[in-house]
């Protein structure tokens, strides 16, 4: 099991105080196994076991729970058989109807922490903020980023050196090599002396959902992200947003898929579908797409018009909740390592608490702007700035961008080097694991 540290600290900080907690993400990032070892550290800590009462509503044991009426009574039995202060856990409360209604009667009559976990959006319907009182606190939980999977694997900076003992040729080779490894021949590997650009390439490759680490095989490991990806769009894109006509979502995704990191528009998906025979409108594009996005299966990142200082309604870009899938659900195709850099990045933006706009300054484009309370800081993100047409590409947009905020560009690259505008060329992957 994957210690995600991060957010049992964030579990802790909210216990015994009066809100109810929160925990979403994408299906398979780990909630219901955070949910497990927070529920190992209170009996460790001597909290009887009669005073933890955990359901699990994708489980067939549980699924009478799935009303209002029935999850009160289960409830208030276990509560009053209890001494004491309880802990109560609905995982995958999404499927409960009415579930916000009992968590607020529960939070209210009895001494008690209530933590739910949900895999899309539609738990946040019907008023739920006013049914709970506006007690509540909101826990995103994303997939792995790297430095959690260096922890997984038992990564030891000391032992393995930095970024600069390898040369940028000996990065290059390896990723085209990647698709050849395995995990097996890195398990045989002492984890400690296998250089830290080598982690990286396998964190590319395999991706970021933590059930594929214990996968040894890469074909069942492709396997097992498709099978992810069918499971949330049958169960929490299809399922919990009643959609009927289904046929159109697989080329909505595909599109998707063949464009991360680029801007595109919704009538720009629905000429694709039509022209694969589907009958669809803009506005059931624009449905789908939020569908998505409930999920956690997507995120949307709109563009921001810098010298407007305005948001812009249309021409967004889209990015996956873990890059690999691209390859296990559409087969023979493979996202180049610029979109999967810049799709890590998202990520990785997001999970830090940024908003995130794509910048655009006249006609040209910075990857992210991040923007943090009433801060910002603009990143464009490639693989190299070594040569001249490179350094035009990424640097040029930073600098015709007027103001004072923070600017970089993240790379491959292992120094760090100060452009004559003052904008930083910054290793990726030391800001990934030093933040």
């Amino acid at each position: 099991m994957i210690n995600r540290r991060s957010y049992l600290e964030k579990l802790e900080m909210y216990m015994h105080r009066n809100v109810i907690k929160i925990i979403t993400g994408v299906r398979r990032c780990g909630k219901s196994t955070l949910i497990r070892a927070f529920i190992a550290e209170l009996k460790n800590s001597g909290v009887p076991a009669e005073n933890i009462v955990y359901l699990n509503f994708e489980s067939i044991i549980y699924a009478y729970f799935n009303t209002a009426e029935a999850l009160r009574d289960a409830l208030n039995e276990f509560i009053r058989a209890a001494a004491g202060h309880v802990y109560i856990f609905l995982d995958e409360v999404q499927t409960v109807e009415g579930w916000a209604e009992v968590a607020a009667e529960m939070n209210n009559l009895y001494d008690c922490d209530i933590y739910v976990s949900a895999s899309n959006t539609s738990i946040f319907k019907n008023d739920f903020a006013k049914t709970l009182g506006y007690r509540y606190v909101k826990i995103d939980m994303f997939p792995l980023t790297f430095s959690e999977y260096l922890d997984a694997v038992s990564y030891d900076a000391g032992a393995a050196g930095n970024l600069t003992g390898s040369s940028e040729d000996q990065i290059s080779g390896n990723l085209d090599m990647a698709d050849e490894e395995t995990e097996g021949e890195h398990s045989e590997a002492a984890r400690g002396q296998i250089p830290l650009e080598e982690h990286f390439l396998n964190y590319l490759h395999r991706g970021t959902m933590p059930g594929v680490y214990s996968i040894s095989d890469e074909s069942s490991a492709a396997d097992y992200l498709n099978d992810i990806y069918n499971t949330i769009i049958l169960k929490d894109v299809v399922q919990c947003n009643n959609l009927r006509d289904i046929s159109h979502i697989d080329k909505i995704m595909e599109y998707v898929m063949g464009h991360v990191g680029e801007i595109f528009s919704p009538k720009a998906i629905k000429d694709y579908c039509v022209a694969r025979g589907a009958v669809i409108s803009v506005d059931t594009v624009y449905s789908c797409l939020e569908a998505l996005t409930g999920a956690f299966l997507i995120s949307k990142i709109p563009r921001f018009d810098i010298k407007a200082e305005r948001e812009l309604e249309t021409q967004e870009k889209y990015y996956l909740c873990d890059p690999a899938m691209i390859s296990a659900v559409m087969l023979g195709e493979t996202p180049g390592l610029k979109v999967k850099l810049e799709n890590i990045l998202c990520n990785e933006l997001l999970l830090r608490g940024f908003k995130l706009y794509v910048g655009k300054s006249g006609r040209s484009l910075v990857d992210f702007m991040a923007v943090r309370g009433q801060d910002r800081t603009y990143l464009n993100v490639c693989e190299s700035v070594a040569d001249r047409e490179a350094v035009k590409k990424e640097f040029g947009p930073l600098t015709r961008i007027r103001d004072n905020y923070f600017k970089m560009v993240l790379t491959l690259d292992h120094e760090t080097l100060v452009n004559k505008g003052g904008i930083i060329n910054f290793p990726l992957i030391r800001f990934l694991t030093d933040g």
